[in-house]
């Protein structure tokens, strides 16, 4: 599936089929800067989409705002470093970005303590 596709499958409320995942959401994230331009105009549509997507499965505590935001401007701001790069040369450029705990060095007040974002527990 491509990244268009995903978006698309998303702002319908379908489900990929392998689940969708942190690298899908950086990928869905990416094509929303490529569309909108402005981080901001994709902030907007991001949100609202994976707003209703969380919704249409039935997950709407797991959506997070700043968490979105923290994802969309990290994008933005590889991307204007590298502004002919795609994301798969950006993720390669940049794999912290794949690892979807780095929010949490940055965790703001309005960042929930536990949820989607937490490290996973060992036992």
């Amino acid at each position: 599936m491509t990244a268009i596709e995903m978006v698309r499958a998303l702002e319908r409320g379908e489900a990929p089929s392998g689940g969708f995942h942190h690298a899908d959401h950086l990928c869905v994230a990416w094509a929303y800067l490529e569309e909108c331009g402005a981080p901001d105009a994709a902030l907007a549509r991001l949100a609202a989409t994976l707003r209703r997507f969380a919704a249409s499965v039935g997950q709407s505590a797991k959506y997070s705002d700043a968490v979105t935001g923290f994802w969309i401007y990290q994008l933005a701001s590889v991307r204007a470093l590298m502004p002919c790069a795609d994301l798969e040369a950006v993720l390669r450029a940049c794999p912290r970005l794949l690892d979807k705990h780095l929010v949490l060095a940055y965790r703001s007040p309005d960042v929930p303590a536990s949820g989607p974002t937490d490290p996973p527990r060992h036992a």
